[in-house]
């Protein structure tokens, strides 16, 4: 769906190359020739179609990319996205929340709500495999897009795994990375659950939200490389900013039956694909 015709490159005019391509792009995108989630021509193939060099069509790619217009996914493309929505990838490597804002070049900040130490609630003691009473960080916060809040992040980390860590300041730092950076911990993989669920009281308060309004909630506990879990959390996305993406393939590496056919798994009862 390029509509070359479309764009008339001024070559008399101060406006730069980039600017005419990317205001051209910003009208095909407006006006639903190239939808959300659009894949756009390979850089060479595009970029001779315009008469101008890659550098050129980058710069404009580039600053659509800074705008939130366009994303690009490595080794696949680069992609029309929604400025109303943040997509967050169903990814199959470990990558947390904030990593991904900042790989969308989406500016945040981040707001400590709460930060102590405590002795977990039992769900969290137990899926961290904690003795009774063992004490943990306790960190509750969340993160403001546009000045509007989009998330709420409730961790859980015991401090047997980083002694100290209930002085560090996370309005700063991220999680992840202190983890990695200061206690030398290898983060290998986490098990992540997705919900819908109406927003209690409490979340929709910090959320800025009706009370029962939808939110995605996320359940994730984090193992390093021998298997110990190491961080559990709560999180609470706003609905109405954020999407579930995934790029998917019929022939993956991971079978599950004996014919080598590929196979749909759920939580309820990991059904067969029709």
């Amino acid at each position: 769906m390029i509509d070359l015709d479309a764009l008339v490159i001024n070559r008399g005019s101060p406006q730069p190359y980039y600017r005419q391509i990317k205001e051209w792009m910003l009208g095909e995108i407006g006006s639903g020739r190239w939808p959300v989630h659009y894949k756009l021509p390979g850089e060479d193939d595009l970029a001779r179609a315009l008469g101008v060099s890659r550098g050129t069509l980058r710069a404009a790619i580039r600053e659509l990319i800074a705008e939130r217009r366009l994303t690009q996914v490595q080794g696949k493309g680069t992609f029309v996205t929604s400025h109303e929505h943040i997509e967050e990838p169903l990814a199959d490597h470990l990558i947390a929340f904030s990593e991904e804002l900042i790989l969308q070049n989406i500016p945040f900040r981040t707001e400590v709500l709460d930060q102590r130490v405590l002795a977990p609630h039992p769900r969290a003691g137990a899926l961290l495999a904690l003795p009774p009473d063992a004490p943990v960080l306790f960190l509750r916060r969340r993160r403001f897009v546009d000045d509007a809040p989009i998330n709420l992040t409730e961790n859980y980390v015991p401090l047997a795994a980083a002694p100290g860590i209930e002085a560090e300041d996370f309005t700063r730092q991220r999680l992840f990375q202190c983890l990695e950076d200061r206690y030398g911990h290898r983060l290998s993989w986490a098990r992540r659950t997705f919900e819908a669920r109406p927003a209690a009281a409490e979340q929709a308060q910090v959320l800025a939200l009706p009370p029962g309004a939808p939110v995605m909630y996320i359940e994730q506990i984090t193992y390093l490389a021998d298997d110990r879990p190491v961080e559990f959390s709560d999180i609470w996305l706003r609905s109405d900013r954020f999407r579930l993406s995934s790029i998917i393939y019929r022939d993956g590496k991971r079978r599950s039956r004996a014919d080598g056919q590929p196979r749909l798994w759920t939580e309820i009862g990991a059904a067969d694909s029709a």
